[in-house]
């Protein structure tokens, strides 16, 4: 079953995969926002899923030695969580470089002085997943999630919500979204 679950999640077969043994992903698209608070913005990429992604713009001036941005600009989705269960979070993000290279995250009431800071890697200019390094207990239901501004350069495409641990899977490429699970203010 493992092996099943794996390969169809690596074909990219399934938005939202239920199993018997109650696997289940959910990927969002960063763009399909619940709200956005500038600096953080909606931008064209070709090569993100849909042509969009959301960004933190690059500042004039960089360099080694620059200051985070001087804004709490973000991008929050409220995401539905199938069940009550333990999600890994996975984002594809693109970096600018070293020093534009992490998001801030917080999922529902994380404390804001401790935020979790997702990427921090070395791969730059293309895109690529990376996991967030905290797996979290989801009740099943709405919950928020928010990217934040950390560096400037980060760009979010899409991210997902498993059940299946990163031992057993790391997605690849685009996933397909999964539709109706986000919800927006009328």
């Amino acid at each position: 079953m493992r092996t099943l679950l794996t390969l169809l999640l690596g074909l990219g077969l399934v938005g939202l995969l239920v199993t018997p043994a109650a696997a289940y992903t959910v990927v969002f698209e960063a763009e399909d926002y619940t709200w956005i608070k500038p600096s953080m913005e909606v931008i064209a990429d070709g090569d993100a899923s849909g042509g969009k992604c959301v960004q933190v713009p690059l500042r004039a001036e960089r360099g080694d030695t620059e200051q985070p941005p001087t804004d709490d600009g973000n991008v929050t989705l409220k995401g539905w969580a199938p069940l009550e269960a333990t999600y890994y979070l996975w984002a594809r993000v693109k970096w600018y470089d070293g020093c534009g290279n992490s998001l801030f995250l917080f999922v529902d009431d994380m404390n804001p002085k401790t935020p979790l800071v997702i990427g921090n890697n070395a791969t730059y200019g293309r895109w690529h997943w990376v996991l967030a390094r905290k797996n979290f207990k989801l009740t099943k239901g709405w919950h928020v999630f928010r990217f934040q501004n950390r560096e400037d350069g980060a760009r979010l495409d899409q991210f997902l919500i498993t059940t299946v641990p990163p031992e057993d899977w790391t997605p690849q490429g685009i996933r397909p979204p999964t539709k109706g699970y986000v919800w927006h203010p009328e």
